[in-house]
């Protein structure tokens, strides 16, 4: 994975545009991760997986994210 500075990118967008289309590009800014560009056949991937996802199937994964919040909680700090 690519990762660059908002400068950067901005410099050089269309290097990164190309580099994309071949692995996610980060793009960061005070040394934080801002954005990621991708192509858009890796985004419709990405958004087609929650197709055939139902309501049900939503609040199962909410009611077992809510039961362990606080173990997500304290790996997120880590």
């Amino acid at each position: 994975m690519t990762r660059v500075t908002a400068t950067e990118f901005k410099n050089n967008i269309g290097a990164f545009s190309d580099a994309a289309m071949s692995e996610p590009v980060i793009i960061t800014s005070h040394q934080r991760d801002r954005l990621v560009l991708l192509s858009a056949d890796e985004y419709r991937r990405l958004t087609a997986l929650t197709e055939g996802v139902t309501a049900q199937d939503k609040n199962r994964v909410a009611r077992g994210l809510e039961r362990h919040r606080s173990t997500i909680l304290e790996l997120a700090k880590r």
